[in-house]
């Protein structure tokens, strides 16, 4: 693939929400209810006595204007970190127990898989919208303006992210591996921060994640520390 193709075919804007879960403005029905139903579930495999939801969120490109057939259905489970009474800890907890269930998890919504979340109430995700699943009603309603996107400088980027990651890949080595994912991954938050859901770090992110360098570089990250933690068995003298 040519690198100026790279944004057009990841990266979208449509003038509707994605019907597959939207009539209108309004979550279809029957949609809400299944997401409603994998977050109650979600909460129970928490394990926490007493686990108080403030709300339950639907954000990113599903509840925005720039949804592709890469979308996932990004459900947030608010609630109170310092519920835990151990704030420095909660946010590792709550992150590892998404992972290992996303990882065990292969839930669709027409097409669409559902990723699951605990989002603390004081630090909301940066996203165009946000919709209460729980309320029924838009905590944050997108607005329709098409963005001005920086084609050229993600496509750059991008291109350059991949050599990077196939280099590094190649080399077999943990440290390096953990150094760009890192490197990745702080590229994004800034990205968000400073220049919102169509920052060229973010939109960089998106494209590599949906071209699978993402997966490519965790999975090779894992399966060299895997085999450096591991011991060759030897011959019982038996």
């Amino acid at each position: 693939m040519r690198a100026q193709d790279y944004v057009k075919a990841t990266v979208a804007y449509h003038k509707t929400l994605n019907p597959v879960a939207w009539d209108n403005i309004q979550l279809r029905h029957e949609v809400r209810y299944k997401l409603l139903q994998i977050a109650k579930i979600f909460v129970d495999y928490l394990e926490i006595p007493n686990f108080k939801v403030v709300d339950v969120v639907l954000t990113g490109s599903m509840a925005n204007y720039n949804w592709t057939k890469f979308s996932d259905f990004d459900i947030h489970v608010v609630a109170r970190y310092s519920d835990l009474q151990c704030d420095n800890l909660a946010e590792a907890f709550y992150k590892a127990k998404k992972q290992i269930w996303n990882s065990d998890h292969d839930i669709t919504i027409r097409g669409h898989e559902a990723e699951l979340y605990v989002e603390d109430v004081k630090s909301p995700p940066v996203s165009g919208g946000v919709y209460s699943i729980l309320n029924n009603r838009w905590v944050k309603q997108p607005n329709y303006d098409p963005p001005k996107i920086d084609d050229r400088n993600v496509n750059v980027k991008v291109e350059y992210l991949i050599h990077q990651i196939n280099d590094t890949v190649a080399t077999g080595n943990s440290n390096k591996l953990k150094h760009i994912k890192d490197k990745i991954a702080k590229m994004r938050k800034n990205g968000l921060e400073q220049g919102g859901e169509f920052s060229v770090e973010n939109l960089s992110f998106k494209v590599l994640r949906n071209l699978g360098y993402i997966d490519k570089l965790v999975t090779a990250y894992h399966q060299q520390q895997d085999q450096e933690l591991s011991l060759e068995e030897i011959e019982s003298p038996i």
